[in-house]
């Protein structure tokens, strides 16, 4: 059941604008993000039981609408920029011992017990729990919906409070006195993200939580699977508040950490982001990324 993304803004239709600061190395980026629109009723969950389903994602895209941003770039101060507070920090993290970022046994057998360390040490947690990881590519065929391997230009959240303990449920459902002892917890949930190289094409961009009206600007968007069991991502909509960032020319050893759930912060820190097209870059070579997704417990 393939279908296309919502369609990628044309690099041609946006304003080429970047900002430098004194010594050219930081840029700015005025790009063009698509956002839910203001609506006056919950988003319509899509049941992909239903033989129509693609005429409904179709109405879910349709619900976007693109509004102009200026992206701003974090390089030589992202010390400024941290998990507790903005809901996002990038790391040092340099993990020798890979040598192929795209070799699926080998991301398993050294990359993910990396990973799991360093969601540990910034965190402070105990105990986590990978639930996901995949390696997106910006293929040119049409991408799967429930499972896409491209990358996203809608912004979105991977998950609502709702979505993660019901995502935790699910997990750990034929344990009953481990979840009960888990939910006792501050449960947090993790995106670790970076690129397999020096990106240029499609970075990722992540919204500052604090610039975040999270009772206004976010809205469950309800995906149903064949066997009746659930999932709910966040979509957002547009605010003139909302601040953006991203690392410009982010390398395989600095990686993106940011919270898509947090049980100890009101409203859940379901952080904003998207792929983003930097019209500079409009005909470099296709991203590559990986993201490794885990529940982190941390001891109250």
């Amino acid at each position: 059941m393939a279908a296309t993304l919502a369609a990628t803004p044309t690099p041609s239709a946006l304003p080429n604008s970047h900002e430098f600061d004194v010594n050219g190395t930081k840029r700015d980026v005025v790009t063009e993000l698509y956002f839910l629109k203001r609506l006056d009723h919950p988003v319509e969950a899509i049941d992909l039981r239903l033989p129509d389903v693609e005429e409904h994602f179709q109405k879910l895209d349709d619900l976007n609408q693109l509004h102009q941003v200026i992206v701003h770039d974090i390089r030589g101060e992202e010390a400024k920029y941290t998990l507790d507070k903005n809901g996002f920090q990038y790391i040092p993290h340099e993990v020798k011992e890979l040598q192929d970022w795209s070799n699926e046994e080998e991301v398993e057998r050294v990359l993910i017990p990396a990973t799991d360390e360093l969601v540990k040490r910034a965190t402070g947690a105990f105990k986590t729990i990978l639930f996901k990881h995949r390696i997106r590519n910006k293929a040119e065929d049409k991408a799967k919906r429930q499972d896409s391997v491209a990358p996203a230009h809608s912004v979105h959240s991977d998950m609502t409070p709702i979505g993660a303990m019901n995502t935790l449920k699910n997990i750990v459902k034929d344990n009953p006195a481990e979840l009960d002892s888990l939910l006792k917890t501050r449960i947090m949930v993790m995106n670790v993200w970076r690129p397999l190289k020096t990106i240029q094409k499609d970075p990722l961009t992540v919204c500052d939580w604090t610039t975040v009206d999270a009772k206004n600007d976010l809205a469950g968007s309800r995906l149903i699977w064949k066997d009746g069991s659930w999932h709910e991502f966040g979509k957002v909509h547009f605010s003139e508040r909302q601040k953006w960032f991203y690392l410009g020319g982010q390398r395989p050893d600095e990686a993106l950490l940011f919270k898509q759930f947090d049980s100890k912060v009101e409203n859940g820190v379901s952080l904003p982001h998207s792929a983003f097209v930097d019209s500079q870059f409009a005909t470099a070579e296709p991203r590559e990324s990986i993201e490794i997704k885990m529940f982190a417990f941390i001891s109250e």
